[in-house]
């Protein structure tokens, strides 16, 4: 009974090694990447105000400003049916000596599937009439989202950034 138990035990242990996909989470290990932060040697407010017309300047439109936070993003045309939004989040601390910028993109993809919807009324028991109707309705679906990590394309932004602090 012992050596069942024990059996029973072992093999329950490796189903749960052996158990689904593991997560992003799971390697996640928050350590500091120079990609996604820049140190400035301003004040926060001129920092903020110069990314917020980095984006402007680039087509973005700047749709939530919050304190020192703010958000951009611009639509592009995928392929046919396909469209992509490029979402910028950017941060600005305080810290001695001038200012932090922190920055993350995430780029989204969406797909319009078409949905088809029909009812048919009827009584065929007491009359052979049937009344019926159906609707086609376009739905935007997102396929796919991922956090931008091409290091040229935070670089762009910083640049772009230092010429508008410099305006």
């Amino acid at each position: 009974m012992r050596c069942k138990s024990l059996l029973m035990v072992l093999i329950l242990l490796l189903l749960a090694s052996c158990g689904g996909p593991h997560g992003y989470a799971e390697t996640e290990g928050f350590q500091s990447d120079s990609r996604y932060r820049r140190d400035f040697q301003v004040a926060v407010a001129p920092l903020c105000d110069a990314a917020r017309r980095a984006l402007l300047s680039d087509g973005y439109v700047v749709t939530k400003r919050e304190g020192q936070s703010l958000s951009g993003g611009k639509e592009f045309q995928g392929e046919e049916k396909i469209h992509v939004i490029l979402q910028v989040y950017v941060s600005c601390e305080q810290r001695a000596g001038g200012s932090i910028l922190f920055v993350t993109a995430t780029e989204e993809h969406f797909d319009v599937k078409t949905s088809s919807e029909s009812t048919l009324i009827g009584v065929p028991l007491l009359a052979p009439i049937s009344f019926g109707t159906s609707s086609e309705a376009d739905n935007q679906v997102k396929i796919r989202g991922e956090t931008v990590t091409k290091r040229d394309f935070y670089e762009r932004f910083y640049r772009a950034v230092q010429r508008e602090l410099t305006h």
